[in-house]
């Protein structure tokens, strides 16, 4: 389970959850109840979210549609001395990723854990990260804020965005996002004021010095 070793969890429990679960996570930040678990998560970002569904102070499913209205990508398990049938049905549509029954059973956890691994592993591969901890979801085409914001953009920026994305390190010349972006028109047409103008509007979305211009060569995305 390498990949739980180097990710934070947030926990909804007690210290004693909160000391077994230290065992498989780099850390762990623990919260006593679901109460304003929602802004806590807006502030911070957290790959893993264990809630504890037995606490009634708010809606645990409330909770994670919430969380989903953000971001797909976040793992969320329930922690539960028992889940109905209809509360589990409901939960599918969230996008669960598991739940752990109390009290808890090693093997029961740790099949939980290696499902949240190899999702952990995948979303990895998904995602590219910006600076300043913004980040794209390749498969989904989407761009998220540190705090799992979806930023809105254009049918040719998401275009732009993508090409220079998958151009990872590597310098895209203006013809080639020409072509890609305008296709034919690119080739009877000048479309540099188009491209610069779609970078400068694209630019503003993205964390400052994000897209490097090399003079004469094309356009580079600056990740972390």
């Amino acid at each position: 389970m390498n990949r739980l070793k180097t990710t934070s969890l947030l926990l909804v429990g007690n210290p004693k959850e909160k000391r077994y679960f230290e065992e498989y996570f780099r850390d762990v930040t623990l919260l006593n109840d679901n109460h304003n678990i929602f802004e806590f998560y807006k502030k911070n970002i957290f790959p893993v979210i264990f809630l504890d569904f037995d606490l009634s102070k708010e809606n645990v499913l409330e909770i994670c549609k919430k969380i989903r209205e953000h971001d797909h990508s976040t793992v969320i398990v329930f922690l539960a001395y028992a889940l109905s049938e209809k509360n589990l049905y409901k939960s599918l549509a969230l996008h669960l990723s598991g739940c752990i029954l109390k009290p808890f059973q090693k093997k029961q956890v740790e099949d939980v854990l290696f499902n949240i691994n190899h999702e952990l592993e995948f979303l990895s591969e998904d995602t590219f990260r910006l600076q300043e901890d913004y980040h794209f979801h390749i498969n989904q085409s989407i761009l998220h804020t540190p705090t799992h914001e979806e930023i809105k953009l254009t049918k040719n920026e998401l275009k732009l965005l993508t090409l220079l994305v998958k151009a990872k390190d590597e310098i895209v010349n203006e013809e080639l996002i020409e072509h890609a972006l305008w296709e034919e028109d690119s080739f009877e047409i000048d479309c540099s004021s188009r491209l610069k103008n779609l970078l400068y509007n694209l630019r503003k979305k993205l964390p400052k010095n994000s897209i490097s211009n090399n003079y004469k060569l094309g356009y580079r995305l600056i990740h972390i």
